[in-house]
């Protein structure tokens, strides 16, 4: 028996090695497809993006379970996704992203996971699951914030946004849309701008505020023409014809439904709006005194609204068809149709009614699960609960605290007997030990006190988040006069100018408001042109949700490569010849602002001076 074990021994070594090697060609094939499949789906060639995912599918058939497959299963499925997204066939969307889901979670992929999250809410919204949908938004848009992903975050508002909007919950719409485009216009893709500014539009239209709701239009329009968004262009020139006809501008409202008319040449069966463009032309051809035109161009415009669900289409065709044969005398027609513009017209308000009963429970759900939320904090449960839920991390930010501990206390001591024992050496034997003696000594203190202030920057890192009482009135003019005295010397002695506008008070924190601006106009002092005079102005602005402060200097400025770079602790961008510092400052900086719930960002060109932004919320 022992021979033969020794015999089939290498043999089953080979067997694996074979197995190895064939797992290993069969990953790298995968990944060769599904970047053909990536790109395929960027170029909108759907058909050939398909064949690319399949046939990657088909090669990982027979490796289902092994835990090296999952994160390419996790790149198909997303590809897979977004094809869906693109098409808008939200079945196929779903079968999709439900494994996408389960494989973000077990490879602990957030952005993945938060993206899941925000299509799945997709597919429900589209099935009008609207108490889901809002559920899965909501979901995301924690996910997202907690990561700072933020193209995510203005995803989920804008959706959260449409929800209200087909719940008649107008103001908190408006709300998100308005945060979506006034906080994170950075990352919103020229589509989504596009979507938003006619979402609003429409909004103002329903509320009778005209001319609000062309200004949107006209900005959609041109977002659009920039672009080069064929249908975007198309239902904006729509809307805005449907507006200026309300308001008798009558010149203008043919102009664009010419307009969008032509874009929907080619596009007859799925033109976004065709159904309101076709009503637009009735009520045009109704106004030059076409009865016939009219007729005709409004019952195709109903049968258009009837097939997209377009009920508030749909009434606007019946009201229009009732005047046209008033008009004409048809008494028997037009009672008929307004009849049935009585009878739908009721059924719409019925509707209504219902979705803003839907809004309310929804809006009670979520304030229930607020308050549930305040009283654990009060009770110092959610704390708790929160504690359990990011143990891993608390976990390492208490390691990171005792470390920096360690290093301040433990550590600085053998550094103080290396400075008091190289003194004393020194001292000793000066002039005894050649001329290079005294370089090699002036090193190692150079050294000792280098160490010495790192260790300093770190604890004070570290502990950044440690003791800190809770937020409290702050006026931040006080707080700048007081970073200023703690910087006097400095400024005496570069002769540095610092004007400050006015400053708001706000609820936050005044030691780690003066530590942050400290930072920063000690930096601006520090990188300030080699001739020149370091000119700094601090200035604030109030936005919707939150204060965006602004510290802007003279000085020899970032390139833009480096604009991330510099908020990582330890990163320096010059020489210690140069320039003196640890590189954690801006780290300190960075970390103080995202633990008063802001961001912290740098516009900067080189030699052309710095501007340090930061939010922090109302």
């Amino acid at each position: 028996m022992q021979e033969a074990h020794s015999e089939n021994f290498p043999t089953y070594i080979q067997n694996n090695e074979m197995k190895e090697i064939s797992l290993s060609h069969t990953i790298q094939s995968v990944q060769t497809l599904i970047e053909k499949a990536r790109q395929s789906e960027q170029k909108d060639d759907f058909g050939r993006s398909l064949e690319w995912i399949n046939e990657a599918f088909q090669s990982l058939t027979r490796y289902r379970n092994i835990p090296k497959i999952a994160p390419l299963e996790a790149d198909l499925y997303q590809i897979l996704s977004q094809i869906y997204l693109k098409r808008q066939d939200f079945p196929k969307l779903e079968e999709s992203i439900n494994p996408l889901l389960d494989l973000s979670r077990q490879l602990e992929d957030g952005e993945r996971e938060a993206w899941a999250l925000l299509n799945l809410g997709i597919v429900h919204s589209i099935n009008s699951d609207y108490k889901s949908a809002i559920t899965l938004f909501l979901e995301s848009l924690e996910k997202s914030e907690s990561l700072g992903y933020r193209a995510n975050v203005a995803n989920c508002l804008i959706n959260i946004g449409n929800v209200y909007a087909n719940l008649y919950n107008y103001e908190d719409a408006l709300d998100r849309y308005r945060i979506a485009l006034n906080d994170y216009a950075d990352v919103l893709s020229e589509n989504i701008r596009v979507a938003t500014n006619l979402n609003i539009g429409n909004l103002k239209h329903t509320a009778e505020q005209y001319e609000l709701a062309v200004e949107y239009f006209e900005k959609a329009l041109f977002s659009a023409e920039k672009a080069g968004k064929i249908d975007m262009m198309a239902h904006a020139h729509t809307l805005l014809s449907r507006t200026l006809l309300v308001i008798g501008d009558i010149q203008k409202g043919i102009f664009h439904a010419q307009k969008a008319s032509e874009f929907m040449l080619d596009r007859v069966s799925s033109a976004t709006g065709r159904q309101i463009n076709l009503l637009n032309l009735a009520q045009i051809a109704f106004i030059q005194a076409d009865t016939e035109g009219a007729t005709q161009i409004a019952i195709q415009g109903i049968a258009a609204a009837r097939r997209v669900h377009d009920d508030a289409s749909e009434l606007r065709g019946f009201r229009l068809l009732a005047k046209i044969f008033e008009s004409v005398k048809d008494f028997r027609r037009a009672y008929r149709a307004q009849l049935i513009y009585s009878r739908r017209q009721a059924d719409f308000l019925k509707m209504q009614r219902s979705l803003h009963a839907l809004d309310l429970e929804i809006r009670y759900s979520l304030s229930e699960k607020q308050r549930k939320i305040e009283a654990l904090t009060k009770e110092n449960s959610y704390q708790a609960l929160l504690l359990e839920q990011s143990g891993q991390i608390a976990q390492q930010n208490e390691q990171l605290r005792q470390f920096a501990f360690i290093t301040s206390h433990d550590l600085k001591e053998p550094l103080r007997m290396i400075g008091t024992f190289t003194q004393i050496i020194h001292n000793q034997y000066e002039g005894k030990l050649g001329e290079e003696s005294g370089t090699y000594f002036k090193f190692i203190n150079e050294g000792v006190n280098r160490m010495n202030a790192l260790l300093d920057a770190l604890l004070q890192y570290a502990t950044i988040d440690k003791n800190i009482i809770g937020p409290e009135p702050v006026d931040v003019g006080d707080v700048i006069r007081i970073a200023r005295a703690n910087l006097n010397l400095k400024i005496e002695e570069t002769d540095a100018n610092i004007l400050c506008l006015d400053m708001p008070t706000i609820n936050s924190v005044q030691s780690l408001l003066t530590q942050l601006f400290q930072n920063l106009i000690g930096n601006a002092i520090k990188f300030r042109q080699p001739l020149g005079r370091p000119i700094i102005l601090i200035s604030t602005e109030e936005q919707a949700e939150h204060w965006l402060f602004s510290v802007e200097d003279n000085g020899i400025g970032i390139d833009s490569k480096d604009a991330e770079r510099i908020f990582t602790i330890f990163q320096r961008l010059h020489k210690r010849t140069e320039y003196e510092g640890t590189g954690i400052g801006l780290a300190i900086c960075h970390k103080i602002v995202s633990q008063l719930g802001g961001r912290i960002w740098v516009e900067s060109e080189l030699g052309k001076g710095s501007t340090f932004r930061f939010t922090l919320p109302k």
